[in-house]
């Protein structure tokens, strides 16, 4: 006998063994069970997912001895010669080669016979969407009132192309695209059935390859023992579907988070050399970014990501190496270089260039913070009291081979560093500069800043008064604990700092005469107090 492959020989004969249309082969078993069969079906779906087999069963589950049922027993004559393909009253008509005017007339002339065997005549019409306007204008009336033997099932690919006067006329049933784990579950028990022992990695390799066809995965899986034997690996069977290996886009991804370029090129280098399809690999490298984007939002979110629990951790625990805003970016990056690399002439070339884009990406602040940060400083800069709440943190700019630090925790504060020496004989004031410095040193940025305009009042039981400068307003508890830590890191543990601020008064409207002219300086010092960082004059590497 000749070889059958596994999607003809292990094809479902029942409505029980259809994977994953439960709803459509439920409603099919009740209208049997309870004789509202429609007269015309229109079955939708993608490639693969069982259209054509349920078409059959439904055709037997009509013409059974014990019918109609909706439990075939598929022992009987009909049963086993519609199984066949070779029974009089179940007619298969491929809407591609059949897709005139004249096939339909005939057709139609032929309908009229009553079933030679069972009890109805079934029509099955693949690929419905293929025939041709005239074609289905001459179908209509037929399709609408056929004879009461006469049963209709149209199956397609493609609904949006058949005639809404065709629609209008069929039972629609969309078929679903068959998930993951459900292909790679029934993979399982077909190997087990067979006798091979397949990698369980593997066959999620060829369940995800199938993209939700039950047919392509068994055709997959036919192709990967053709070539291992009985017992294959999951890096044969990425080799052999031509699908890139999870360790080897987990791999990419830490690389871009820890922005280590040359760990990147060496990857691709490795891929190129054993023939892999870089474009291929580039898809399936924006499909597991988005999966990292996942593991980063919600632990919840684990259902929406086809991967095995032990990936799932990997990407989870890469994602909190990197803040949720920078994955988002990641993958917008991604998407938006797939058509660049489709059109490249060298498609090396150009995946490099692409994922080293991404490996010097700098995270980026939402626009609301930096909206905030300008408005904050236009109030500043025009003289008003800014009561709002402290603005967001300066966000920290890496060198790019530094990477992300991990986020899952708060950052602890750093402890002060060493107090520079300061004779205990000092004046006050000389010690108040030294504590300046000190300042400086430990924190720079908005905190020195502010601190370098307060004005030291004097000392009262090793409480030191100071008097607050104009944008002190804007100091949170967390810079106003920050900088008691550091007074008492300086001048010792009993010493405590008492700012005092001044209330705040009213803006009024000012007058072109009391408007004060901006200095370079006095701008520098303003923009240092709400971003932080430092000025670089052009021509110097150094900060000022």
């Amino acid at each position: 006998m000749a070889y059958q492959v596994l999607a003809r020989k292990w094809r479902p004969q029942t409505f029980e063994e259809v994977v994953g249309q439960e709803p459509i082969t439920r409603t099919l078993q009740n209208a049997l069970a309870q004789g509202r069969v429609a007269h015309a079906f229109l079955f939708s779906g993608p490639r693969g997912v069982g259209k054509t087999s349920v078409a059959r069963i439904l055709a037997k589950a009509l013409n059974c001895v014990a019918g109609p049922t909706p439990h075939p027993d598929n022992t009987c004559d009909i049963c086993r010669a519609i199984t066949n393909g070779s029974s009089l009253d179940v007619l298969e008509i491929d809407g591609a080669s059949n897709r005139g005017i004249d096939e339909v007339r005939d057709l139609r002339e032929k309908i009229k016979y009553l079933p030679a065997q069972g009890k109805y005549k079934v029509y099955i019409i693949d690929e419905a969407h293929m025939l041709t306007d005239p074609a289905f204008n001459a179908l209509l009336k037929t399709l609408e009132e056929p004879p009461a033997h006469a049963v209709f099932i149209l199956a397609t690919t493609a609904p949006h192309k058949v005639p809404v006067t065709i629609l209008s006329r069929c039972q629609r049933y969309d078929f679903r695209r068959i998930p993951t784990g459900m292909i790679q579950e029934y993979l399982e028990k077909l190997a087990d059935r067979v006798g091979w022992h397949v990698d369980p990695e593997g066959l999620a390799l060829v369940a995800r390859a199938a993209e939700g066809g039950l047919r392509d995965a068994q055709g997959f899986l036919d192709q990967v023992v053709t070539f291992g034997g009985d017992q294959v690996t999951a890096a044969e069977i990425a080799r052999i579907l031509g699908v890139t290996d999870r360790g080897a886009l987990l791999s990419a991804l830490t690389a871009i988070i820890d922005r280590n370029g040359p760990q990147l090129l060496a990857l691709i280098d490795e891929l190129y050399n054993q023939g892999h399809d870089l474009r291929r690999f580039y898809q399936d490298l924006v499909l597991y970014a988005r999966h990292l984007l996942l593991a980063g939002l919600h632990h919840e979110s684990r259902h929406l990501a086809a991967v095995a629990d032990s990936e799932w951790e990997a990407l989870t625990s890469l994602a909190r190496r990197a803040p949720e805003v920078h994955l988002h970016n990641l993958l917008t990056v991604l998407l938006q270089g797939e058509e660049e690399l489709k059109r490249a002439t060298q498609p090396r070339l150009a995946l490099e260039v692409l994922l080293l884009k991404l490996v010097h990406l700098e995270p980026m602040l939402p626009l609301a913070t930096w909206l905030t940060r300008l408005e904050t400083l236009e109030q500043r800069l025009e003289g008003r009291g800014v009561t709002a709440a402290e603005p967001a943190s300066r966000m920290e700019i890496r060198p790019p081979a530094e990477p992300f630090p991990v986020t899952s925790h708060p950052p602890e504060e750093p402890a002060p560093g060493p107090v520079p020496e300061v004779p205990s004989e000092a004046p006050l004031p000389e010690k108040w500069q030294a504590f300046v410095e000190y300042v400086r040193e430990e924190e720079g940025g908005p905190l020195y800043g502010k601190l370098s305009q307060c004005q030291l009042l004097g000392q009262e039981n090793h409480r030191l008064q100071v008097a607050a400068g104009r944008t002190w307003n804007s100091v949170g508890r967390a810079h106003e604990a920050r900088l008691q830590e550091l007074a008492r890191a300086f001048f010792g543990d009993q010493y405590v700092l008492e700012i005092q601020v001044p209330e705040a008064k009213p803006p009024g409207k000012k007058t072109a005469a009391d408007k004060k002219p901006f200095n370079l300086k006095e701008l520098k010092q303003q923009a240092l107090e709400v971003f932080g960082g430092a000025f670089v004059s052009p021509g110097k590497e150094k900060p000022e």
